[in-house]
C-alpha cells in the first residue's frame, strides 16, 4: 500500500512586521515547529478524510487538490489525507501556508513526479493567491527552503525574494516562543490600526516605518556578523516602534518589561494585537527556563524553537 509522508516547518518574522505592507522590507524566518500530511493509498471506508469527499469542499485543501490535478492532469480518487501539527493555529506562524506545502509535496512524491522544491513554491504561491487573493509568496517562499528570507514589495507587480545565505547562529542562545493570544484578524490590525495611524498623521507614521526598515537592516547584520548582544538590543528597539505603531496591547507590553527587567529582550512577531494579547511572542534570554517560568505566570503557552531551519522535506515514502 503506497503511503506518503511530507512535513513543512512554520515561519515568524523576525522583523519588518505592518512595514511590508507600505513597502519596506520584512525578514522571515523558517521554524522548528512542523506540520505533516501523509498520504494513504485505498483508505478503509472508515477513514475521516478520503479524497472524494475533500474534493466536493470548499476550503483549502480542496484548493489544492483541485491546483495538481489540473496541473497534471490527473483525477485523485484513491487516497486519505492525515494531517498532524505543531504549529500553533492562528498565532501568525504560517501554519496555513505549512499546510499547503506540505500537502503540494506528498501530492507530487504520490504521483511519482519529481521532488523539486522550487515548483512546490510556485504551486503553493498560485494556492494562496487563490485562496487569499493578494497574497505576498513570502510564506511559502520560505516555508518551502527554509532558513532565512529577505522581502520587500517594490511594486504592487515586483517583489524581491531573497533566501539569505547564512542562518541564525548556533552560539545565539535558544529562543522561547510565548503564544498571548489576540482577538483581532490580521486585517483589523493592518486596516483599522495601522491604516488609521498612516491616515491621521501621513509624515509621522512615514517616519515610524523607516526606523523599523533600518532596524530589519541592522538586525540582518546583526545575524550575519553572529553579534548576538546586537541582536537583542535591535529586538527591544523593534518591539518599542511596534508599539508605537499601536499593535501591542498593554498586557502584553507588561508582559514584555517583565521579560527586559528580568535581563531578557522579547518583540512580537506578526500582526500584534491590542485587545487582549498580541498573538507570539519571540523572546530570548541567557536562561530560556526563566522566560518559560514567566509566560507560566501569565499563563500563556510556552515553548523552545530553533529558528531558521530545514524547509519542506520527504518523511516517509512507501510505495
Amino acid at each position: 500500500m503506497k503511503r506518503v509522508t511530507v512535513s513543512a516547518p512554520g515561519k515568524l518574522h523576525l522583523s519588518g512586521e505592518h512595514a511590508v505592507v507600505h513597502g519596506k522590507p520584512a525578514l522571515v524566518v523558517a521554524v522548528g515547529k512542523r506540520l505533516y500530511v501523509t498520504l494513504t493509498q485505498n483508505p478503509e471506508p472508515r477513514t475521516q478524510n478520503p479524497i472524494v469527499n475533500l474534493k466536493t469542499k470548499k476550503d483549502y485543501l480542496s484548493t489544492i487538490i483541485h491546483l495538481i490535478e489540473k496541473k497534471y492532469q490527473v483525477s485523485f480518487t484513491d487516497f486519505s489525507l492525515e494531517i498532524t501539527s505543531d504549529i500553533p493555529v492562528g498565532a501568525g506562524m504560517g501554519s496555513s501556508a505549512a499546510l499547503v506545502v506540505a500537502t503540494i509535496g506528498a501530492l507530487i512524491i504520490y504521483l511519482g513526479k519529481p521532488w523539486n522544491p522550487q515548483e512546490i513554491n510556485e504551486l503553493a504561491f498560485q494556492a494562496e493567491k487563490f485562496q487569499h487573493g493578494n497574497a505576498s509568496g513570502s510564506d511559502p517562499t520560505v516555508i518551502t527552503h527554509g532558513g532565512l528570507l529577505w522581502y520587500r514589495k517594490e511594486l504592487e507587480f515586483l517583489k524581491t525574494f531573497w533566501l539569505l545565505p547564512f542562518k541564525i547562529p548556533k552560539s545565539f542562545t535558544p529562543f522561547v516562543l510565548v503564544d498571548t493570544g489576540r482577538t483581532e484578524s490580521t486585517k483589523d490590525l493592518v486596516v483599522g490600526v495601522v491604516g488609521k495611524k498612516k491616515t491621521q498623521n501621513p509624515g509621522a507614521f512615514e517616519l515610524l516605518i523607516a526606523k523599523i526598515e533600518q532596524v530589519t537592516r541592522t538586525i540582518t547584520q546583526a545575524i550575519h556578523d553572529e553579534k548576538e548582544v546586537d541582536f537583542r538590543k535591535l529586538v527591544t528597539i523593534n518591539e518599542r516602534l511596534l508599539e508605537q505603531l499601536g499593535v501591542v496591547s498593554n498586557s502584553t507590553q507588561k508582559f514584555i518589561r517583565d521579560i527586559e527587567n528580568s535581563g531578557g529582550a522579547a518583540k512580537i512577531s506578526g500582526a500584534g494585537g491590542v485587545k487582549t494579547g498580541s498573538g507570539i511572542v519571540l523572546a530570548v534570554h541567557d536562561d530560556p527556563q526563566k522566560l518559560m517560568a514567566l509566560a507560566k505566570k501569565y499563563k500563556h503557552p510556552s515553548f523552545q524553537v530553533t529558528l531558521g531551519g530545514e524547509g519542506v522535506r520527504r518523511e516517509q515514502v512507501v510505495v
